[in-house]
């Protein structure tokens, strides 16, 4: 209780403080918005890591499948129309069951290249994974590759057999999908 009363006054005197200034800027002060407002554009925007468990029946048994993501400094960095820079992230999937590891696969955004033109795999993250469905005894897991802080992007399916061999195509979504030449529909 006592830190808590301590953090108060102290937040109390500060406030107090800042107050006392009238408004008043010196010509330091007056300079830090400019600062301030290019350190965001300089500094590295992520993600934050994600991790998700869940359990499903899956070929008459139960399996437990885990998704995660994080930002990897290491990867080549993406900047936005703005100028705005960010890191870009890695997916691993790990699935098991009772008796042990059924199979973990990494992927990165360059694991889906073949689906991207070029433009759009240049200004794009790889932003998440989330299990979809069973279809034709395979677990379906949707992929997202987006333009960071947008709702356009890239929806993939990547489909695992129960020997960890995996087939990734396009998804079917209605909303909000940038069209590639290769997606396209002639008219």
């Amino acid at each position: 209780m006592n830190l808590y009363a301590t953090l108060a006054c102290a937040m109390l005197t500060l406030s107090m403080v800042s107050a006392c200034n009238n408004g008043k800027k010196t010509s330091d002060e007056s300079m830090a918005p400019s600062k301030q407002a290019s350190s965001k554009v300089d500094s590295l925007q992520r993600m934050n890591d994600y991790h998700y468990s869940d359990r499903v029946d899956w070929n008459g048994r139960t399996v437990v499948y885990e998704v995660n993501r994080h930002a990897v400094d290491s990867l080549p960095v993406v900047t936005d129309e703005t100028g705005i820079r960010y890191t870009d992230n890695v997916l691993s999937l790990t699935v098991s069951k009772e008796g042990g590891l059924i199979f973990h696969k990494t992927f990165y955004k360059h694991s889906f290249k073949s689906f991207l033109d070029t433009d759009f795999y240049k200004h794009a993250i790889l932003e998440g994974m989330a299990f979809d469905r069973i279809e034709n005894g395979k677990l379906c897991f949707s992929v997202s590759i987006s333009y960071p802080m947008s709702d356009l992007y890239i929806p993939l399916l990547v489909s695992f057999d129960s020997n960890g061999n995996y087939v990734i195509t396009k998804d079917l979504v209605l909303d909000n999908v940038v069209e590639t030449m290769d997606s396209a529909e002639s008219v």
